[in-house]
């Protein structure tokens, strides 16, 4: 009895799911939320900016980049230096 439930309630659930699909079809237009009207010169002049705006950021990350390079050798010397003197000093004793 039990698994004859079940399966009513499966059987519910996939029926459900199968009509949750089915609605009301949307028409096929789609709007164009650009409100630009001379699209074509806009373009090319959006172009160059984004152009320049992209080699501004690449550029920054590679300064960036960079000085954190700088920063973890220097960090990386210090830490052997470290290491190496407290070997030493380990050893002596």
């Amino acid at each position: 009895m039990k698994k004859i439930i079940c399966v009513m309630i499966i059987g519910t659930l996939l029926i459900c799911t199968f009509f949750a699909g089915c609605g009301k079809a949307e028409d096929g237009k789609v709007s164009d939320t650009n409100s630009n009207q001379n699209s074509g010169t806009n373009s090319s002049s959006n172009a160059g900016q984004t152009e320049n705006n992209v080699e501004s950021m690449i550029t920054d990350a590679s300064e960036k980049l960079s000085s954190g390079m700088s920063e973890a050798s220097t960090d990386l010397g210090t830490a052997v230096s470290d290491v190496s003197n407290n070997l030493t000093n380990n050893n002596d004793r």
